[in-house]
């Protein structure tokens, strides 16, 4: 979305067919959000055309958002045990 205008510059379904819970974090022009599905796929999209760049299957269901520092992502995910992960942001 245009910041100045709110004019809407792209959008995607997600790919998993499945729901995305919690905020999409953004960091050097990449857009990271965790999907709703078994498999817990976590999405690195580019900002600029909505192209997805890699994805990760983290294993389990992804309810949150995801944060981000010093290149990595951190990300929970689980139903009744949860699991904290760091990959590589930028890369995947």
């Amino acid at each position: 979305m245009e910041a100045k205008s709110g004019k809407i510059l792209w959008s995607i379904e997600n790919p998993s067919n499945a729901t995305t819970n919690g905020p999409v974090s953004v960091a050097n022009g990449i857009v990271f959000v965790g999907s709703t599905n078994v498999n817990g796929t976590i999405y690195a999209i580019n900002g600029k055309n909505g192209e997805i760049l890699w994805s990760y299957e983290s294993g389990s269901t992804v309810y949150g958002g995801i944060s981000i520092s010093n290149g990595c992502i951190y990300f929970g995910n689980g139903y009744t045990l949860g699991f904290a992960t760091v990959i590589g942001g930028l890369t995947g």
